[in-house]
């Protein structure tokens, strides 16, 4: 058990490199973990999930190097530990990846969790709630034939797709609201039971916006519930959404996707009436509303049945009454397939494209 020396290659970082280089290799590799080495590869500290989410919460830029982000003193074992020593590990500090070293601090492997413990997920008790009543205007003419929620993924609609991948982290409780074309979405869904979750339905007599069909399913949720827009899917470990949600005992936590934009110009820097400097295409970075969110019963209080209402106009309201609201930054792979060129995009992203 173990890694192949190229694999390895691919987790590491030296400690000046810049945020902004290093998450595209940490993506890419899907570990959710970066090791910082020196030149001879002793190692200096270790970038997880959780250490970018919070250094983007307290305002570093992509420009940091990862030694400001990194935790300086992580968990190792010396190789040839014999791995229940490392399952221990794991659980008595709830870690996913415990690195090898030699006597001289080299990493020589990498142990994850999957390794130790197996791919299988438990069972998550959050039902999830899949807003797929709009019209879909943005993919006309296409939805002119078809709801959204049915537009093709491969040979699967991506709302299945979508519910494929929740379940195969957990998940086997799925509230769909239907309006525009919903007979299409029933048609489908009833055709042959033999998916291994349960598909429930909420009707809109009239369309209601991004937020207001929530207040359909109020009789249907006791407790912590997830809600994703149908036109998204987000590379994300929803446990440890979940898990961030519970700790900081947010009513509603809104996925933030970290997104760069290019500024395809030289922008001009000017003091008072004078020409200062000129910067040839700045990028910036934020974290947009992604479309899933996570929310309490309490948050459902502010849902009015039957009156049209979008999600950020809940959000404000429940920030106006009180309820705390938080962010968790994700800044792996989003993909917004709800207009035309982000569409193809996905399909080859996820090799639908035949």
């Amino acid at each position: 058990m173990g890694f192949r020396e190229d694999k390895l290659q691919e987790v590491m970082a030296e400690p000046a490199e810049p945020l902004a280089r290093v998450l595209p290799r940490m993506d890419a590799a899907g570990l959710q973990v970066m090791l910082v080495v020196d030149a001879r590869r002793r190692l200096l500290g270790i970038v997880t999930d959780g250490d970018v989410r919070r250094a983007l919460l307290r305002g570093e830029t992509l420009n940091a190097p990862v030694s400001r982000i990194m935790h300086p003193q992580p968990k190792v074992l010396p190789v040839g530990t014999p791995l229940q020593a490392a399952r221990e590990m794991m659980l008595a500090y709830s870690i996913r990846h415990v690195p090898l070293v030699d006597e001289e601090d080299r990493v020589v492997d990498l142990l994850l969790w999957v390794d130790l413990f197996g791919l299988k997920r438990p069972a998550r008790p959050e039902p999830v709630v899949i807003m797929a009543g709009g019209k879909g205007a943005r993919l006309d003419p296409f939805t002119k034939i078809l709801p959204k929620p049915m537009l093709p993924l491969g040979d699967k609609p991506i709302v299945e797709v979508i519910m494929d991948r929740l379940y195969d982290q957990g998940f086997d409780r799925f509230i769909l609201t239907l309006g525009y074309k919903a007979e299409v979405v029933r048609l489908y869904f009833a055709e042959g039971n033999g998916r291994p979750y349960q598909v429930e339905f909420v009707q809109e007599a009239d369309p209601l916006g991004t937020a207001g069909a929530l207040g359909l399913v109020r009789q249907k949720l006791e407790g912590t519930f997830v809600v994703t827009n149908c036109d998204v899917i987000l590379e994300m470990d929803y446990s440890s959404l979940l898990r961030y949600h519970a700790d900081r005992r947010h009513q509603v936590t809104v996925v933030g996707s970290l997104r760069d934009f290019t500024v395809p110009y030289g922008v001009l820097q000017i003091e008072g009436e004078e020409l200062s400097g000129i910067e040839e295409k700045p990028s910036f970075h934020f974290l947009v509303n992604a479309g899933v969110y996570v929310l309490e019963p309490a948050a459902l209080e502010l849902v009015t049945p039957g009156v049209p209402l979008d999600m950020p106009e809940l959000i404000l309201r429940a920030k106006h009454h009180g309820l705390k609201v938080g962010v968790f930054p994700h800044h792996g792979r989003w993909f917004d397939v709800g207009q035309w060129e982000e569409y193809r995009q996905t399909l080859k992203a996820l090799d639908f494209s035949g």
